[in-house]
């Protein structure tokens, strides 16, 4: 899984702003997480300055790779609701991981199948088309906000979230666009092609 980082990763990549990407191991944690203003990842380092929070240094990177509005406030907003809902998505999640009794997991998964993820995705799918773009970006380019939507739906379609069928997300016409497009993007391709598992 790419995890919470790697919204910032495309951007980057996408932009053509080079990065060192560190992604350490569990042994290390420990000892970096002292180091860090909030005892978290991600972490991004600017000119000796630690940047946090995973959607602070999204719309950073985002600003530096033309995937956020800097100049229309608006359309900010908009890029930013749609990064929120999708880290909502993501936050629904989040209990299952924490979550050792494998029946109960398998339980909360299958209500979040069955029910949340339905009325969560139709709820974005439909946002994400009231917008009335001339492509599959949500609004007329690519933003960060389409690259949290491909980060979500990748989770989805990753077999990472047991009893979660992978195919959850194909019913939703907007966001299967965004996602295909993300996926079929020259950069995004080439990232993925070199850090495939």
């Amino acid at each position: 899984m790419a995890g919470r980082a790697e919204t910032v990763r495309l951007a980057l990549t996408i932009g053509g702003v080079p990065f060192e990407d560190h992604r350490f191991q569990r042994e290390e944690w420990p000892a970096l997480k002292q180091t860090l203003p909030f005892k978290q990842v991600p972490a991004l380092t600017v000119d000796g300055q630690v940047l946090c929070q995973s959607h602070a240094i999204a719309r950073y990177a985002g600003s530096l790779a033309g995937l956020y509005p800097t100049e229309n406030r608006l359309d900010a907003c908009r890029v930013d609701e749609i990064s929120d809902f999708c880290e909502d998505v993501m936050q629904k999640v989040a209990p299952s991981f924490r979550e050792a009794d494998p029946a109960k997991k398998k339980a909360m998964r299958e209500e979040l199948a069955a029910t949340t993820f339905p009325e969560m995705f139709g709820m974005l799918d439909a946002r994400l088309a009231s917008y009335g773009s001339n492509g599959p970006w949500f609004l007329n380019s690519i933003t960060i906000a389409d690259l949290d939507v491909y980060c979500f739906v990748s989770m989805m379609k990753s077999g990472f979230l047991d009893d979660i069928p992978t195919t959850i997300c194909d019913g939703y016409p907007k966001i299967m666009a965004i996602y295909n497009a993300v996926a079929a993007h020259p950069a995004v391709v080439a990232w993925n092609e070199a850090h495939a598992k």
